[in-house]
């Protein structure tokens, strides 16, 4: 198990905070599952599919991951059957176009370097990704390159999402930017790491004003800020979750159906 920063989490052990936050991580989790009456046995198998997934992308070879996950090499290789059939599309469509610009904002890189680079990722979706950030205006040929080589479009751009596997791929990221938030906040006491939650009453009607305060302000500092950030060679790269929904609205719905 990964060690606690010094000072942090005082009064209750490394191994208990760390329960208590994949708890708290899972907990929503299984909420939509009752919602769907989703037998345990289904959803632990979702859990360990998600967890196989971790693993690869983390470079684990087929056999590592079997071993660190206690299954056998059999039932490695049907995982890895079932994650490329069933889970990875999604992501493809969404998150791979997103990990391709962000690694454009470090240097432009040609097709070719992308490919090598992103390895276990086949020639044909780097291609597909490039098109979709060509077509929506985030990326655009170098120019003067000998090599033909893409960089960002300085301007701040929203991908569509107009696809349940966009929709899907959104909800990834979400999720992924969550977990690196509690993790920061938990078990390094990272400064840039925050996290709020805000319970209010509003007139009936005012998501159309939250959804103008997003785009009029929250957006429009954003694209400002990463504007600025083309002027200095010291930058970071941070990432910004936003959402709002009906209070504690999956139980409402159960309770009203």
């Amino acid at each position: 198990m990964r060690p606690l920063e010094k000072g942090s989490a005082q009064g209750i052990q490394p191994g208990e905070l760390a329960r208590r936050v994949i708890y708290a991580l899972v907990r929503p989790t299984v909420r939509i599952a009752a919602v769907f009456d989703m037998p345990l046995k289904e959803l632990a198998a979702l859990v360990e599919m998600a967890y196989f997934h971790e693993l690869r992308a983390r470079g684990l070879t087929l056999k590592e991951t079997g071993e660190a996950l206690s299954v056998s090499q059999r039932k490695a290789v049907r995982l890895a059957t079932q994650l490329r059939e069933n889970f990875l599309q999604p992501e493809l469509e969404h998150n791979l176009p997103r990990r391709i610009e962000f690694m454009l904002w470090s240097q432009p890189m040609s097709e070719a370097q992308l490919r090598r680079v992103l390895r276990g990722v086949d020639g044909e979706s780097v291609r597909k990704a490039l098109d979709e950030l060509l077509a929506g205006g985030r990326i655009e040929p170098r120019a003067g390159s000998r090599v033909v080589s893409f960089e960002p479009v300085s301007a701040l751009r929203k991908l569509p999402r107009d696809t349940w596997m966009q929709r899907v791929g959104g909800l990834t990221s979400f999720a992924e930017n969550l977990a690196d938030a509690a993790f920061g906040r938990f078990f390094k006491e990272e400064p840039r790491t925050f996290a709020r939650t805000l319970t209010f009453e509003v007139p009936q009607g005012a998501a159309e004003a939250l959804q103008a305060w997003y785009e009029d302000e929250v957006l429009t500092k954003i694209i400002a800020l990463n504007k600025s950030a083309e002027q200095v060679e010291e930058r970071e790269s941070i990432q910004l979750s936003l959402c709002w929904a009906p209070y504690e609205y999956i139980r409402s719905e159960g309770e009203g159906s």
